[in-house]
C-alpha cells in the first residue's frame, strides 16, 4: 500500500469517524433531555422518601425519648419516696433517742434525789439507834453498879 492509498483509507476514516460523532451527539441531545428529566423526578422521589423516612424515624426516636425520659421520672420517684421513707425513719430514730435521754436524765436526778433521802432515813435511823443503845448501855451500867456487878 502506497501514501496515497492511506491518506484516502484515513481520510475515510475520519470522515466515519466524525459522522458517527455528530450523530451520537444528536442523539444524546435528544435523549439528554429526558434524561435529565427522568434523573430530576428520581431524584425528587427520592428525597421526599428520604424525607419520609426521616421524619418516621424521628418520631420514632421523639416517642422512646420520651418514654425513657417518663420511665427516668418514675424511678426517680420512686427513689426519692424512699429516701424521705428513710431520712423520716432516721428522724422518729433520733427523735426516740433525744426522748430517752430525756427520760435517762429525770431517772438520774430521781434516783440521785431517793438515793439522799435513803441516806438521810439510814443517818437519821442509825443516830436514833445509836442514841438507843447509848441509853441502854447506860441503864445496864447503873443495873450492874446497883447490883454490884461492875468493878
Amino acid at each position: 500500500m502506497d501514501a496515497e492509498s492511506l491518506a484516502q483509507i484515513g481520510q475515510i476514516v475520519t470522515t466515519a469517524v466524525s459522522g458517527a460523532e455528530e450523530r451520537l451527539r444528536k442523539e444524546m441531545a435528544t435523549l439528554g433531555a429526558p434524561l435529565r428529566q427522568e434523573t430530576a423526578t428520581l431524584a425528587t422521589s427520592l428525597r421526599q422518601e428520604l424525607g419520609e423516612k426521616t421524619e418516621t424515624l424521628a418520631a420514632s426516636l421523639r416517642q422512646e425519648f420520651r418514654e425513657g425520659i417518663e420511665e427516668v421520672k418514675r424511678h426517680s420517684g420512686v427513689l426519692y419516696e424512699d429516701v424521705l421513707r428513710r431520712i423520716d425513719l432516721v428522724v422518729e430514730g433520733h427523735q426516740g433517742l433525744r426522748a430517752l435521754g430525756e427520760q435517762m436524765s429525770a431517772l438520774d436526778v430521781k434516783i440521785e434525789r431517793e438515793s439522799l433521802e435513803t441516806r438521810a432515813l439510814i443517818q437519821l435511823s442509825y443516830r436514833q439507834l445509836q442514841d438507843r443503845v447509848e441509853t441502854l448501855e447506860q441503864r445496864v451500867h447503873i443495873i450492874e453498879r446497883r447490883l454490884g456487878l461492875s468493878a
